[in-house]
């Protein structure tokens, strides 16, 4: 039996029961292969750009037994197959953005496109919204010291141009839930821009710049913790 870790565990949580998925970026082929295993789905492909990562999906796939229900396939991106699931997660927020954008048909026609970047998640929302995805829910794990936010997006053909650049920064959706784990995590911003701010030199007409686009960016975070908090 496959154990995953907490992240890849919530990851393959969000899948729908009976979906076609796709694993795009699979690495070893664990989330591929653990889906099969606890028949949340028997028709899934795993792909990777990386043919030793590949190899090493194959292997497990093969070892495990579950050739009939997981595809493995040598590819950059997603491939030309509908799937309901589109699972990206432990790339950059601007690569899956990429990714998205580079078979923007088939992640139209997807029921559930399951995202974790490693980092820009902002821009990955942004791009979501300029090519008409809706967020429709978020989750954050923490785990080995670090905070991963999953985003679960769709296709609804709409565009949220009222939003301002720093809009994309905040998860919406965890400060709606009143997300504790989130809240850890914004705390640990604030923490981390108070300490940028204070470094920059108060001289330096640049630094001045940069120091009041943070100390905007600051007092976002600050009122995010606030509404998570009361």
């Amino acid at each position: 039996m496959i154990k995953l870790s907490k992240r890849l565990n919530k990851i393959a949580e969000l899948v729908d029961f009976g979906a076609s998925v796709i694993d795009v970026g699979t690495d070893h082929g664990y989330v591929p292969n653990f889906l099969c295993e606890n028949k949340i789905s028997s028709d899934i492909i795993a792909t990777d750009i990386s043919k030793n990562s590949l190899e090493k999906s194959i292997e497990l796939t093969r070892e495990l037994g579950n050739e009939k229900f997981v595809r493995n396939i040598l590819a950059n991106g997603i491939v030309d197959e509908n799937r309901d699931n589109i699972i990206i997660a432990g790339l950059g927020g601007i690569q899956i953005a990429e990714i998205i954008a580079n078979s923007i048909e088939i992640a139209k026609s997807s029921k559930k496109l399951i995202l974790q970047p490693m980092q820009k998640t902002n821009i990955l929302r942004r791009e979501l919204n300029n090519m008409g995805f809706e967020i429709f829910d978020e989750e954050i794990i923490y785990e080995d010291e670090r905070y991963f936010e999953i985003i679960l997006a769709k296709f609804s053909n709409k565009i949220d141009k009222g939003l301002k650049e720093e809009d994309f920064y905040f998860s919406k959706k965890l400060i709606e839930k009143k997300d504790k784990t989130y809240l850890s995590y914004l705390e640990e911003k604030k923490t981390y821009l108070k300490s940028i701010v204070s470094s920059f030199d108060p001289n330096s007409t640049r630094s001045k710049k940069r120091s009041e686009e943070l100390n905007n960016l600051l007092s976002l975070v600050e009122e995010a913790i606030d509404e998570i908090s009361n």
